[in-house]
């Protein structure tokens, strides 16, 4: 499953298990897995998705209020308009 395996690279069992498993052909310390290909893309789950990554569900962003086009606000413009 996708997720066992997410779960498995995250505190580095698998880099742990490599430097068990070679010790008779060559002795590898620290190893880290740094990047990982899929070479058969797993069906797309919308459910799986959403359980891997959370749920959310309220809304985190905060809204800005965009000036009108004639009203750009140009930092400084103040002090120069005063200036003159």
């Amino acid at each position: 499953d996708l997720k066992e395996l997410v779960q498995k690279f995250i505190p580095e069992l698998i880099g742990k298990e490599i430097e068990k498993a070679t010790p008779s052909i060559f002795p590898l310390q620290n190893v880290y897995v740094r990047k990982v290909k899929i070479l058969k893309a797993p069906k797309f789950d919308l459910g799986k998705l959403m359980e891997v990554h959370g749920d959310y569900k309220e809304d985190v962003g905060t809204k800005l209020d965009r000036p009108a086009d004639g009203d750009e606000v140009i930092p400084g413009a103040e002090e120069v308009a005063a200036a003159e």
